[in-house]
């Protein structure tokens, strides 16, 4: 059975840095789409998309019911993407910005109309956008997922509204979902969604670390409350990342016992052949790589594998993503190189080129790296943390997180028996695209291989 299905996803939605959701919808919309699903993405429309819509409308060129350069300025709202910013809260002045932005969006016009809808002054009623991609000359490679969707469902000022409806404590934003068969919320999401009878809403949940991190700030706590207590009454099943994301779930929150859940995986792309067919690493003259993905917060341990680096002088690193400020520290190695942000298929080359991958971090709901160097048959180097225990498994060396010197024990052994850990993953290929190649996502998350099992409180 084929289904229409709205994807509500803040990652695809709107501009974020939000990277490991991202990845999970995108390769799940992959999956659905390859299974023959007709699917909407939820996107917040803003003040410049109302200003190109009516700017075509004065030079009236276009035929009356043309949304070209509608969908034009929703792909490009949509490519702004801000991976360079701060993740987390920290001093007050940051959090007095962030009050001040919000105070300023909860009187704007898209949030007002938000807040008349949600307290039943203004119907509900879905705007709908075809996405006619053959109306646009070029596509980045970073959107070509979009393509993947048959329209776009327009909210003014959604995701903007529902992080300043929870901490001013008005009510959550209301969607019209009555044309679909399926409604999947792809992390814990402030919205409350009007549907017809049999259709279902499946809620995805990465991981609680906004509740268990202690580095985090209270601003991120009270939010992720608000979002959660909301998902929670209006899902009718949950979606975790792995095992270990659930049974923390379990602990944290066992009065929500009745709710069916299963573990979807996040996925990736086996198959890809600028992947499969990249040489290993050479040798000499060549100097040995490892790569480190990151954002900046605490808990990825950036700081711990810098200081392993000082005793490596044998191996470079290779840091990707958003450091903050670690990247501007006096005493960083000379064997360290800062990439910053890279786009999918540099960061897949690095990762294929690298001697290794190192996941360092002390608290993931998954860790995505780790399949993608799996994918790339390059070896995985991990803390010795459970979900790591529970995605790798026996294909990585792991390493005590909180010491410089077990990573460099790690490294060192990794590059000995650099044939050895690749000639494992070679011999799990098979194996490990079943479990993490993107084909099979859609069959678990719609429970077609096994029905979701019930929460049971923790014992």
């Amino acid at each position: 059975m084929k289904l229409n299905i709205l994807v509500v996803s803040e990652s695809l939605g709107q501009p974020n840095h939000k990277r490991g959701i991202f990845h999970f919808t995108r390769e799940l919309t992959r999956s659905l789409a390859s299974e023959g699903h007709q699917l909407t993405l939820l996107v917040e429309t803003s003040k410049r998309y109302r200003k190109l819509c009516r700017r075509e409308q004065r030079t009236k060129l276009f035929p009356t019911q043309s949304r070209t350069i509608g969908l034009l300025a929703l792909y490009r709202f949509l490519d702004e993407v801000n991976v360079g910013g701060p993740v987390t809260f920290s001093g007050t002045r940051q959090k007095l910005d962030w009050l001040r932005r919000r105070g300023s969006m909860l009187l704007s016009r898209d949030n007002l109309f938000c807040l008349l809808r949600a307290i039943g002054l203004r119907g509900l009623g879905a705007e709908l956008i075809e996405n006619r991609t053959a109306a646009l000359e070029y596509i980045p490679p970073d959107l070509r997922h979009l393509e993947l969707f048959r329209d776009f469902q327009l909210e003014p000022g959604f995701f903007n509204y529902q992080d300043s409806s929870a901490f001013f404590l008005l009510p959550p934003p209301r969607i019209d979902a009555r044309d679909y068969d399926l409604i999947v919320v792809d992390t814990p999401t402030r919205v409350a969604v009007r549907r017809r009878p049999g259709a279902k809403v499946i809620c995805v949940i990465h991981d609680l670390l906004p509740l268990t991190d202690l580095k985090l700030s209270d601003i991120s706590t009270r939010q992720f409350l608000a979002r959660m207590r909301t998902s929670l009454r209006h899902a009718d099943e949950l979606a975790f990342v792995s095992h270990y994301s659930m049974m923390r779930f379990r602990e944290l929150l066992p009065q929500f016992a009745h709710l069916p859940a299963r573990v979807v995986y996040p996925r990736t792309r086996f198959d890809a052949p600028d992947v499969l067919h990249l040489p290993a690493p050479s040798g000499p003259p060549g100097r040995p790589n490892f790569v480190i993905i990151v954002s900046n917060e605490p808990r990825k341990n950036v700081t711990t594998v810098l200081r392993a680096f000082r005793n490596i002088p044998q191996a470079d690193l290779v840091v990707i993503g958003y450091a903050g400020q670690i990247s501007r520290m006096r005493d960083i190695p000379g064997n360290v190189r800062f990439a910053g942000y890279v786009d999918e298929q540099e960061k897949a080359a690095l990762i294929a080129e690298a001697h290794g991958l190192i996941m360092p971090s002390l608290a993931e709901g998954f860790g995505i790296p780790i399949i993608e160097a799996l994918a790339a048959n390059t070896p995985v180097l991990c803390s010795d943390i459970a979900v790591f225990r529970e995605v790798a498994g026996e294909l990585a060396d792991y390493f005590d997180p909180f010491a410089p010197e077990s990573i460099v024990a790690s490294v060192t052994r990794v590059l000995a028996r650099q044939e050895e850990c690749r000639g494992k993953i070679r011999a799990r290929r098979r194996e490990l695209s079943e479990r993490f190649g993107y084909q099979t996502q859609a069959r678990d998350f719609l429970g077609l291989a096994a029905p979701p099992e019930r929460l049971v409180a923790a014992q």
